[in-house]
């Protein structure tokens, strides 16, 4: 749901425990220090708030971000605590899980991503928390979460390193680089592989907003994450309104009026999000809105999830959001 929409933040992440057993003591302390030098600890990782030092293969995880539960959990950790499904805070379902990842322990502690309860938080007891992608952390809540357990948090901004950045980074703090690399490639497949399929998509053009009151906000940015995952895909942001200038209501897009939905109708295919329900109805019945070709032509409404993970498309999230996104990519005409 890029930046524009409700962020909610990520469920949490643990790597399995080491089981070292020696005939000595001292033995015991070689093998103990072998393994941890060979896992890559202790690391040192640097924060946008600061430095945490990992001392051992993490056992007990939490995640405040989307990303960082949906990566971690792929790469075997152990979840003690994850961010609570956007679709669950705001009452549109019961489930809490992000529809791609495993079933989480029953016993998991499940966090509000929108207002991070700290002593709740702790009370899971984690040896790592990733923050990678919490929407919500400031420095304030840094130094509390650091009272609990060491902190791995985005290095410079939000959503501002790759994708394939943010699974290294947390591959590197749960000693798992291997398999974060291995979910790198099988992203790339899936996206290699849908191109093939759909070679439509290679110089097509795409649409991704979210409706206001009176004004659709359009992510339009090159730099935007949301953007990007759309280029690796081949297509570029329809020029008609990327080219319209401005700054929108939220950094790398564009805002829309209504009035100006007549350009949405160049669009290989308009995809749009919506906060609520009367939101989307107000929008698909405009006036203008509803008279436009594209809407009933090439129109498709995202859901919540897909929208969620679109706003900061993980590598272990794609193979899914491809399939939620293909009915739309499949509307994009032939040049």
């Amino acid at each position: 749901m890029s930046r524009i929409f409700s962020r909610a933040a990520t469920a949490t992440l643990v790597s399995a425990a080491l089981l070292l057993t020696g005939c000595s003591s001292t033995q015991s302390d070689s093998t103990s220090a072998t393994a941890k030098q060979e896992a890559g600890f202790p690391v040192t990782m640097h924060n946008a708030y600061g430095d945490a030092t990992i001392e051992a293969k993490p056992e007990r995880v939490a995640a405040l971000g989307y990303a960082d539960v949906a990566l971690a959990s792929a790469m075997g950790a152990t979840i003690v605590a994850a961010p609570e499904s956007f679709t669950s805070i705001a009452g549109a379902g019961d489930e809490k899980n992000l529809p791609y990842i495993d079933q989480l322990p029953a016993d998991t502690t499940w966090v509000n991503p929108m207002a991070v309860n700290v002593e709740q938080l702790a009370a899971s007891k984690p040896d790592l928390i990733l923050a990678t992608a919490a929407f919500t952390l400031d420095e304030a809540l840094y130094a509390q979460l650091s009272d609990i357990a060491p902190v791995v948090s985005y290095e410079e901004a939000l959503y501002s390193a790759t994708s394939e950045e943010s699974a290294l980074r947390i591959g590197e703090a749960l000693g798992e680089t291997e398999a974060a690399e291995r979910l790198i490639d099988e992203a790339e497949q899936a996206i290699g592989d849908l191109k093939t399929e759909l070679p439509n998509l290679d110089g097509g053009t795409f649409l991704y907003g979210q409706a206001r009151d009176g004004v659709v906000v359009m992510l339009v940015d090159e730099a935007n994450v949301t953007a990007q995952f759309m280029q690796k895909l081949g297509l570029v942001a329809l020029p008609a309104v990327s080219n319209l200038g401005g700054q929108g209501s939220v950094p790398g897009s564009i805002d829309v009026s209504v009035e100006q939905a007549p350009l949405f109708n160049e669009a290989g295919v308009l995809f749009m999000t919506f906060q609520s329900d009367a939101l989307k109805d107000k929008f698909e019945n405009d006036p203008i809105v509803s008279k436009q070709p594209i809407m009933s032509e090439r129109y498709v409404p995202v859901g919540l999830e897909a929208a969620t993970a679109l706003q900061d498309p993980n590598v272990a999230s794609v193979p899914w959001l491809l399939e939620q996104l293909r009915p739309g990519l499949e509307l994009i005409p032939a040049k």
